[in-house]
């Protein structure tokens, strides 16, 4: 009796083995293709934004500081000269003069903040701004292609887990670049909200 009770634990054992084994690769699998992701969103993403911003700096005629400064200004919006200045890294004098530069190709405009009128605040002009989505469309229409071939469900969790990363990248951007005593500062994307974020309250 004991002889089959032995015999049949390690039959036991030896059908779970395969599962067990399955399970692992699976988890391997599933570790290897998140590393891979972490790689497109850190260092492939930045690499070729990058190179994306000097394409479109030469198409629009403009220095690839003024091209960073115009996609903060429209992804901030409304935004103060000190605000774009921490974002972009650069003295204020030098965020005046990118925003003189700005405002007389007629892509941002100063402007009166709503809720305090003493506050000036760089906005976009949708319409002369409307020109970097038209340089953005190939990209859409590519993105939208083979977006068709997954299901809403599939399409959600991916939207979901990208703004995930985006809040995290986000976060620790902007944990790093603090407000000067440590602390994080609380800037929300205006895409990234229901309603359009303001930096300054």
């Amino acid at each position: 009796m004991l002889h089959w009770e032995n015999v049949m634990t390690s039959s036991a054992l030896a059908s779970h083995e395969p599962l067990a084994g399955a399970r692992e690769d699976r988890e391997d699998d599933s570790q290897e293709m998140l590393n891979d992701i972490v790689t497109m969103l850190g260092r492939r993403l930045t690499v070729y934004t990058s190179l994306y911003q000097t394409a479109l700096a030469e198409r629009l005629g403009l220095g690839m500081i003024d091209v960073k400064a115009l996609e903060l200004v429209i992804e901030f919006e409304p935004i103060t000269t000190g605000q774009l200045a921490c974002l972009a890294g650069i003295s204020s004098g030098g965020t005046t003069a990118v925003i003189d530069r700005l405002e007389a190709s007629g892509f941002v405009v100063r402007d009166k903040h709503p809720l305090d009128r003493r506050i000036v605040v760089i906005r976009p002009v949708p319409e002369k701004c409307a020109e970097i989505e038209r340089h953005m469309r190939a990209v859409a229409e590519d993105v939208a292609h083979f977006g068709a071939r997954y299901e809403r469900e599939q399409l959600t969790a991916v939207h979901a887990f990208l703004a995930q990363c985006v809040h995290a990248l986000k976060t620790e951007a902007l944990g790093m670049m603090g407000d000067g005593n440590g602390s994080p500062q609380r800037h929300e994307p205006r895409r990234h909200a229901n309603s359009r974020a303001r930096l300054v309250t």
